[in-house]
């Protein structure tokens, strides 16, 4: 009977799981053992420059394609530098396979060099954690930490293989590697019939009926059936940014994305949630942001979310895709019985009207010819040259708010945040970019940077260049932190901690990497410095000098909601 060792079994297992790329840091023999099988299988490896950045490709892969991607590391300070990237992948849902090699088992307590315990560093940020010290078991483990990052609500796990369970030798056939459908399910979670028939009455029946949508649908991979029940009952869809493109920012029922403007979520009397987590923004009650009178009908993959921090009125545990296509049927029944094909009422066109007011508002100094350049105008010109099959990577506070309402967003995962949902996380946005092209690499992906956010992983230009992933990375340089300053301005508080060097050189940065790097200072010469940008086959970078002093819409909205928030902060925080 042959011989492989634990190194070999990690290589074919992932294999047998359809790993086509994983993204790693090097370290250690264990590590490189793990590479020659999984070379030998056919796996691309990228190996990049920091531990975070690891993880956040892994995580721009998994967003991009729906599907779980692998983020590889080395013991200690690798495994404790990939947790700052395995906590976006846990707040988007994404289904990031995190494995790190470990100090020996036997030596464990010891000392060793490299030792540390990730068990509970990653227990917040992670659905599971798997230490594996037996060399015939590692197919096992590697199935078990597949079954929790695609079962259920999908999210990180991280698996973690001491030295000596890699390196030593076995009996092949008592480590033996099961297809996937041997050991987990592709069953959909339906809903419960009576409840979705519930909801749908309500949903026909109510004067101002919406939907919202969240990252949820997208994994789900719903995009079809949402539209497919908007169309059919006739009721507007507003999202979440983390499910950007699930509804097509051009359909007619599309009310665009609560970040910028709560429209049909603030007026609704019903409102059918998909997918979403209620966090700060989206759980007051019966507060500024709904109507007095909303009821809230909520689906959601994991029973836990339905209810926390917002009550509902009928909750249905389900998977996205699955329960829409019950809602399908249901309303399809309904109005067969009723009066027949639904048409456009008023509140549709008073929800699309919101909305396009909201864009123009975005919008309002697009056309700027300003210098430095408007942010806005640079948004108009980044959306204007990307076509329907481009992906953009948005990374940053205040650069994000002037460009993504403009980006006309067609499909799931052609918009992707790198800040981590509500975590706020920046620094993602080049290595997301990565992930994102290594999983399509045919499409033009462009990553929109703010100059703070830029030099976090500024260093995976290089991994772009040694491994031929042309992303086109545009800074936008205002030469502070943005978000901060202009909070600054609007409370009046001190000038401080939020100035950033005005006389960087981003693109020579790039350009020393072997990258393509251009200055932008008119605007004018945006699309043509895309177009240069792109048709050098090189990964780039264009240093854009903006204006510093535009506020983002957001905090316009912020500043125009004052006295609303004031008062619900009040009721909140009294002591």
């Amino acid at each position: 009977m042959a011989e492989v060792s634990g190194a070999t079994l990690v290589g074919k297992a992932l294999k047998n799981e359809d790993v086509k790329a994983i993204f790693t840091l090097c370290g250690g023999p264990s590590l490189i053992s793990i590479y020659n099988t999984c070379v030998a299988e056919g796996i691309e490896l990228i190996d990049m420059r920091h531990e975070q950045a690891v993880a956040n490709a892994a995580t721009g892969y998994a967003m991009a394609t729906q599907e779980p991607a692998v983020a590889m590391v080395t013991s200690g300070p690798g495994v404790i530098n990939m947790a700052s990237g395995m906590a976006p992948a846990w707040y988007v849902g994404a289904p990031v396979i995190g494995i790190c090699a470990h100090t020996p088992h036997y030596y464990q307590g010891k000392g060793c060099v490299q030792e540390f315990d990730s068990g509970d560093m990653f227990r917040s940020i992670t659905k599971w954690r798997g230490y594996c010290t037996s060399t015939h078991r590692i197919p096992e483990y590697v199935a078990t930490a597949f079954r929790y990052a695609t079962v259920g609500r999908k999210g990180p796990v991280l698996l973690d293989f001491p030295d000596d369970a890699l390196l030593l030798k076995v009996k092949e056939e008592r480590a033996a590697i099961q297809p996937p459908e041997k050991y987990r399910t592709a069953a959909r979670h339906y809903g419960d019939p009576s409840l979705v028939k519930q909801a749908v009455k309500r949903l026909l029946e109510a004067e101002r009926p919406a939907v919202l949508i969240g990252s949820g649908a997208v994994w789900s991979g719903a995009s079809e059936e949402l539209i497919k029940f908007a169309e059919l009952t006739r009721i507007p869809v507003c999202y979440a940014i983390g499910a950007k493109g699930c509804m097509p920012d051009d359909h007619p029922l599309c009310g665009g994305i609560v970040a910028y403007d709560f429209g049909a979520v603030s007026e609704a009397d019903v409102l059918l949630t998909i997918g979403v987590r209620f966090g700060e923004m989206m759980s007051f009650g019966v507060g500024p942001l709904y109507a007095p009178d909303v009821k809230v009908i909520s689906v959601d993959i994991e029973p836990l979310e339905i209810g926390r921090n917002r009550p509902v009125d009928i909750g249905i545990s389900g998977d996205a895709r699955a329960v829409l296509t019950q809602l399908i049927d249901a309303a399809n029944e309904k109005i067969e019985s009723s009066a027949g094909k639904r048409e456009d009422t008023a509140w549709v066109k008073k929800v699309r009207d919101t909305a396009e007011s909201v864009w123009a508002a975005v919008r309002e100094g697009s056309s700027s010819s300003d210098i430095p350049i408007d942010p806005r105008r640079l948004g108009k010109e980044i959306c204007d040259f990307l076509d329907k099959g481009s992906y953009l990577v948005g990374d940053g506070g205040e650069i994000q708010s002037h460009i993504v309402p403009q980006f006309s967003a067609g499909f799931p995962g052609s918009f992707i945040s790198a800040i981590g949902g509500s975590l706020g996380h920046l620094g993602g946005g080049i290595p997301f970019g990565i992930g994102v092209k290594t999983a399509r690499p045919d499409a033009k992906v462009l990553v929109i940077e703010g100059d703070g956010s830029f030099l976090f992983n500024a260093s995976e230009i290089d991994t772009a260049v040694r491994h031929n992933k042309q992303i086109v990375v545009v800074v936008g340089n205002d030469c502070q932190w943005g978000a901060v300053r202009h909070c600054q301005e609007l409370a009046n508080y001190c000038d401080v901690c939020g100035k950033l060097n005005e006389n960087a050189r981003y693109d020579k940065y790039a350009e020393s990497l072997g990258a393509y790097g251009e200055l932008v200072t008119d605007p004018g010469e945006i699309r043509p410095a895309l177009e240069r940008a792109f048709d050098s086959g090189l990964p780039a970078v264009l240093d854009v000098r903006i204006e510093s002093s535009i506020f983002t819409f957001v905090n316009y909205y912020i500043t125009a909601q004052e006295g609303k928030l004031t008062e619900l902060y009040k009721d909140l925080y009294v002591v």
